[in-house]
């Protein structure tokens, strides 16, 4: 959209009538075939379904204009994913996958033959693609993956394991990251990524292995074994090196999972006011209880910090900007969504009850769904640890321990550290514990998020909203500081061999 008008595609019309119709289209689909988010489906969806999903092209939203799309701008991007999870967060995050995992990559890094070629296939058969790092040895330290490649007549041979790809067996393509391994057998210190046809018998990557998975039904997960040749035009072309490139792509992924975040978290919204403003008990509504306000008054809270993450991704995360140096923000974002994302489904499944114990409910399911998202493109302690770390480094080097004070100058910070001034004039020791240093990650990161939702305070934003954010975030400080500022910690006993049989205490 430019200067207010609508923005408007030669086949699909106008994007929020596009929308709407790919939403829909989406419930009604779901509606018919509840066994979508239900049955384990260890091998994807069947192709029917896949092609009922795809049926109106919802991919084409982050492919170039010139090659049929819609152009891949951030603020329809994130809200394709928001509508796509509002009604599954798999199918939400399929698209995540796809869009932040594979076609960004390929849209900055490909050369222009093979880019084209692909780009094309998204929108005339509807292919899809994601990404291989993790290995079975090497999940959060994946700087030290063992997939290895050499460079052979015609193009690369590359050979590892790789797993927990999201897709797997499902995608068309991939993008397989790997080092390159030296003459003396070593391997290099830098990655690379590598496009990988699976069309191709000489690139089709063998699936060993579909595991059982806990939640996100949809989504194929399993083990692959790496033994592949891809042309030379399939490898990626970083700007400078190839950790950049992939740090690039990651911190866009990790700022854009706000868009997912937030269609679930309206979704628990939605729902578990409907059920607390249905549901009598002691001749009342649910509605009518403190507690069970406060609970939905939470959740608000989060959809309304996820909004204003949802802001600062749409303004914050176009392709032509580097990333590559934005940890803070992006660690920052993915943990703190993800956590509210937890909290909030905790919440809905306290306020339905049993009835949230069971699979086709969506309460439980909420739960096991988005506990992942804690966990994959790193870990939440270890985003919040890195944060801390960050933002410590920067302290140390600008002279300046006192966190109000350092807040005040901090890109992306200002206007929430004036807000929670009284809560943050603290001194940060240098040589904070670990358990200690992943506290103040979750400080730092409160803090910027309530910073990129008061910004939407200047835009019209719902002020009663924007006071609700203000009182839980500080509500969530001041618990944290509770634990960053507790001397104790229980350690760990690694002698439990007596004294520890309760029966022995007995009269």
């Amino acid at each position: 959209m430019k200067n207010g008008n609508p923005h408007l595609h030669p086949k699909f019309g106008e994007f929020s009538g596009y929308l709407k119709r790919f939403q829909s289209g989406l419930r009604d689909i779901l509606d018919r075939h509840p066994e979508i988010e239900t049955r384990n489906h260890l091998q994807g969806l069947s192709a029917y379904l896949v092609r009922q999903i795809h049926e109106t092209t919802p991919l084409s939203v982050f492919v170039p204009e010139e090659f049929g799309g819609w152009g891949g701008r951030p603020k329809e991007s994130l809200s394709l994913v928001e509508a796509a999870a509002y009604e599954s967060l798999s199918v939400g995050l399929t698209f995540g996958i796809n869009s932040a995992l594979f076609l960004d990559p390929v849209k900055k890094y490909a050369e222009g033959k093979v880019r084209k070629e692909i780009l094309r296939k998204f929108i005339d058969e509807k292919a899809m693609g994601g990404l291989m790092i993790t290995e079975p040895d090497f999940g959060t330290n994946a700087l030290s993956m063992q997939t290895a490649y050499q460079k052979v007549a015609g193009g690369y041979a590359i050979q590892g394991s790789k797993h927990w790809g999201g897709l797997t067996g499902l995608a068309s393509f991939w993008l397989v990251a790997a080092r390159k391994e030296r003459e003396n057998g070593k391997l290099a210190r830098d990655l690379d990524l590598f496009i990988c046809d699976m069309n191709d018998a000489e690139q089709r990557i063998e699936v060993t292995e579909f595991y059982q998975k806990l939640g996100l039904f949809q989504i194929p997960y399993g083990r692959n074994e790496v033994d592949i040749k891809v042309p030379t035009a399939h490898r990626l072309v970083p700007q400078t090196s190839g950790i950049k490139m992939v740090m690039d792509s990651l911190h866009r992924s990790r700022l854009r999972l706000s868009g997912i975040g937030l269609g679930f978290i309206k979704r628990i919204l939605d729902e578990a006011t409907t059920h607390c403003r249905e549901r009598i008990v002691g001749g009342k509504a649910l509605l009518g209880y403190d507690q069970v306000q406060s609970r939905l008054a939470k959740i608000q809270a989060f959809f309304t910090l996820t909004s204003g993450l949802c802001l600062y991704a749409s303004e914050n995360t176009p392709l032509d900007a580097d990333l590559s140096g934005e940890g803070v923000q992006a660690n920052a974002m993915k943990a703190i969504l993800t956590d509210m994302m937890q909290e909030a489904a905790q919440s809905f499944m306290q306020l339905v009850g049993a009835n949230g114990f069971r699979r086709d409910h969506i309460a439980g399911r909420a739960i096991i769904d988005c506990r992942p998202f804690q966990i994959f493109e790193g870990t939440n302690d270890v985003m919040y640890a890195q944060v801390s770390e960050m933002v410590m480094k920067q302290m140390a080097q600008a002279g300046q321990m006192n966190l109000l004070s350092f807040m005040q100058n901090y890109k992306g910070a200002k206007q929430a550290a004036i807000e929670l001034k009284s809560l943050i004039d603290i001194s940060i020791q240098s040589n904070l514990s670990q358990r200690k240093s992943v506290m103040l990650g979750k400080l730092i990161s409160s803090i910027l998020a309530l910073n990129h939702t008061l910004v939407m305070a200047r835009r019209g934003f719902s002020s009663e909203l924007i006071d609700q954010a203000i009182q839980t975030t500080r509500e969530r400080i001041a618990t944290t500081l509770a634990s960053l500022d507790s001397t104790g910690c229980s350690d760990l006993k690694t002698d439990l061999s007596s004294s520890t049989d309760w029966k022995t205490c007995t009269a």
